[in-house]
């Protein structure tokens, strides 16, 4: 009778452990998804430098510690979400990165490369207001991802 006990109080407290790991991991994941959301980590220049390139795409070209990328970051990536056309975040601290900052003469690294019918237009995605703070230029952004 004792051992029953046992199991029954170990099974117990392995399946409140599970359901207390689910809930972390759901909680990490919708806090990743809704709430804090950061670069897609799919479409980065690996893939885009491993792609085929003869379509219409949306290169974002960004820099860890840069604040004009921190400050355009959400809205890029909220309109990337919402662009018909794939968008490939490029490092451009990464070796793959620096050859596509030189292929398509990214000169900051808070750039937007917009490819559409074998034509390149370049944005920049932040930028500062008259009080001299820096902000996402959401006109450039909307009119660069659609």
């Amino acid at each position: 009778m004792k051992d029953l006990k046992a199991i029954k109080l170990g099974f117990g407290i392995v399946l409140f452990i599970m359901l207390l790991s689910f809930a972390a991991i759901g909680v990490k994941t919708v806090w990743q998804e809704v709430v804090f959301k950061d670069y897609d980590s799919h479409l980065t220049q690996n893939e885009y430098t491993a792609a085929v390139v003869d379509q219409n795409a949306n290169l974002v070209f960004y820099k860890s510690g840069c604040p004009y990328c921190q400050a355009g970051k959400q809205a890029v990536i909220s309109a990337a979400e919402k662009s018909a056309y794939p968008t490939f975040y490029i490092n451009v601290e990464s070796e793959k990165g620096q050859v596509l900052v030189k292929k398509y003469q990214v000169k900051k690294a808070a750039t937007i490369v917009t490819l559409r019918d074998g034509k390149q237009q370049l944005s920049l995605y932040a930028t500062k207001d008259s009080k001299g703070k820096i902000k996402a230029d959401e006109s450039a952004i909307k009119e660069a991802m659609k």
